[in-house]
């Protein structure tokens, strides 16, 4: 009983493996990027957000790792769990702010860095053009990142434990660690979120809230209105 748990335990973690790959190794072309190839930016993210993640998550329900129904996309009623998800966003753009403000004061009174504004800055095209960008980017991570870190990683945990607190831990340090190049402030939210999505995905058995969050979240964030509002009150990050 003893080795079929182990054995178990070993073939998730392989599986979890696999479907993170895309993005544990997404942000090292990065560092190698020249300055300006926003073109080829945007087709290595296409190659490996649509490309990638999409036919893990084909090749993975194939081979019966996950369940459509596994992923919570079936509501009774999209407009309620998407007027949940605005509300969900609402919380976690105030823990947002609020860790932003703890960075700023640490950075100020000890020097300590621990927050980096976005490393990948928007191109220089027509607003239109950059709002579509901006678009795109929001809504791949807001779809793939919650469909594979919540719905399918989930999952595979269930198949070694029904424990919801090792669900949602395992899940929020997958989310943390795909994460890796971006900095401790960014570690930090990404964990705080990924317990609080975990949490809430198991608890209602939906994952669209959590997909408007983590849509909006990201849309708002890259267009800096996270700076907007810390500078309505005179806060400006160093």
């Amino acid at each position: 009983m003893e080795g079929k748990t182990v054995t178990g335990a070993g073939r998730a973690a392989v599986r979890l493996l696999v479907i993170s790959l895309p993005l544990l190794l997404n942000d090292f072309y990065l560092m190698l990027m020249p300055k300006g190839q926003d073109l080829l930016n945007i087709v290595l993210d296409l190659i490996i957000y649509i490309g990638w993640q999409g036919s893990i998550i084909y090749l993975a329900y194939r081979a019966g790792w996950f369940t459509f129904d596994d992923l919570g996309l079936r509501p009774k009623s999209v407009f309620r769990e998407i007027m949940k998800g605005l509300l969900l966003l609402a919380a976690v753009f105030f823990v947002f702010l609020a860790l932003i403000g703890l960075a700023n004061f640490l950075k100020g009174f000890f020097g300590l860095e621990i927050y980096r504004k976005w490393y990948f800055p928007l191109p220089d095209w027509h607003p239109g053009l950059v709002f579509l960008y901006v678009f795109y980017l929001s809504v791949s991570a807001g779809i793939f990142e919650e469909i594979i870190y919540r719905g399918m990683a989930i999952a595979i945990l269930k198949s070694v434990t029904g424990r919801k607190t090792v669900l949602i831990l395992v899940s929020a340090l997958l989310f943390t660690l795909i994460h890796w190049s971006m900095g401790p402030m960014t570690w930090v939210i990404a964990f705080i979120f990924g317990l609080l999505w975990a949490f809430l995905f198991i608890k209602t058995g939906s994952l669209i809230p959590v997909m408007v969050a983590h849509f909006t979240f990201d849309f708002l964030t890259i267009y800096h209105f996270h700076e907007l509002i810390l500078g309505f009150f005179g806060i400006k990050i160093n």
